[in-house]
């Protein structure tokens, strides 16, 4: 069996445009409990437009409450850890990693490998920030994993999928964003992250930005401890 793990954003899309003739393709969705509310209905579109594939999602939980926000920076002593130790309760972080391998690439690649995939195929390129350190072609626990466009740059990427599917351009990219839409009120990746949340809805907006302005208050104060 072969898999495409379709994150909604522009490259997976982009993958599933060049490999929906495959025979036997799997097309696989996680949706965690911060996902967007538009997020189903995009997915719906996109299978609609593919009714010879068959599609499967997902759904996990980030356990936020447990784990904490994910963050680019970490201050220690907000952690599962530093507040055990400290026997405080107050408002948790975790690295922005450990959140999406909980929430969406473990249970993606259990998920995958569950259907008996011999052929994981991911929208990731060579120029990404963000990337599996796995190698085009690479063969893990008998399972190949390939990358159809990493050669290909970000506007070579836009220019194939406007011309192939424009009308399933996934929400955000046509408004500046530069990722896919996972979890609506992520706090980290904030390199690639601003303008999606200067996009979001006044309500979740407000609430984002007041989690980042007690998160750097926090790593501010972190710091000053350790003069």
């Amino acid at each position: 069996m072969k898999v495409l793990q379709f994150s909604g954003g522009l490259d997976s899309l982009a993958c599933l445009l060049l490999l929906h003739k495959v025979p036997s393709l799997t097309v696989v969705s996680v949706l965690t409990d911060g996902a967007y509310a538009t997020t189903p209905v995009y997915l719906g579109h996109v299978q609609a437009a593919f009714p010879e594939l068959h599609f499967i999602s997902i759904h996990t939980k980030r356990q936020i409450e447990k784990f904490g926000h994910p963050v680019d920076i970490v201050p220690l002593r907000w952690t599962v850890l530093g507040q055990a130790a400290r026997d405080s309760h107050d408002v948790r972080y975790q690295d922005a990693y450990s959140c999406c391998h909980r929430a969406i690439w473990a249970p993606l690649d259990r998920a995958c490998r569950g259907l008996g995939a011999k052929v994981i195929y991911r929208g990731q390129r060579d120029d990404d920030r963000l990337r599996d350190p796995l190698p085009n072609g690479a063969i893990v626990d008998g399972v190949m994993m390939l990358y159809p466009i990493a050669k290909w740059t970000r506007s070579q990427v836009v220019e194939y999928v406007m011309e192939k599917a424009p009308d399933l351009m996934p929400p955000g990219y046509g408004d500046g964003e530069l990722t896919s839409r996972d979890c609506i009120d992520c706090t980290a990746y904030l390199q690639d992250n601003q303008q999606r949340i200067s996009n979001l809805p006044a309500r979740e907006r407000k609430r984002v930005n007041d989690l980042l302005g007690r998160w750097r208050d926090d790593v501010l104060t972190e710091m000053e401890t350790m003069k």
